[in-house]
């Protein structure tokens, strides 16, 4: 089996929606594809992507019709779920510390990519960076 990646919300994002980073996302994917990657994300993956999608509808980027379609289509992809556990919580918790945040849901990630030996992929320079200044050298931007 192929390593696995932890992709963060943002890029499954950037993968159903149009934005500006869309056709990066689109690349990795087909690279993904091809190396026959092993897709995975926290279970708090959906929230943060139905928040995501919800969010355009309220910006009316998209409308009510593509909101339903979209919700279908990021729950049929074939990432695997991770469901939390004490100790993922906990590496979370130390993550959101060093990095500075009030939130864990980014550590979240960061917890899961590093509980799996894995890379972590966003599109969140913020986190990268943050990331990167603390010596992490499995986090990607591609």
């Amino acid at each position: 089996m192929a390593k696995p990646i932890v992709i963060d919300a943002n890029v499954t994002l950037g993968l159903i929606l149009r934005l500006p980073y869309s056709e990066k996302v689109d690349r990795w994917m087909q690279t993904w594809q091809t190396e026959e990657a092993h897709l995975v994300v926290p279970t708090l993956w959906e929230y943060e992507c139905l928040s995501g999608l919800r969010r355009a509808l309220a910006l009316k980027i998209i409308s009510p019709t593509d909101l339903e379609r979209m919700a279908v289509d990021l729950l049929a992809l074939e990432f695997q779920r991770v469901a939390p556990t004490l100790e993922l919580h906990q590496s979370a918790l130390t993550w959101a510390e060093r990095l500075g945040q009030a939130k864990v849901y980014d550590a979240h990630y960061v917890a899961l990519a590093e509980s799996l030996s894995a890379e972590l992929w966003t599109v969140d320079q913020r986190l990268f960076n943050s990331l990167k200044g603390l010596g992490v050298d499995w986090v990607q931007m591609g």
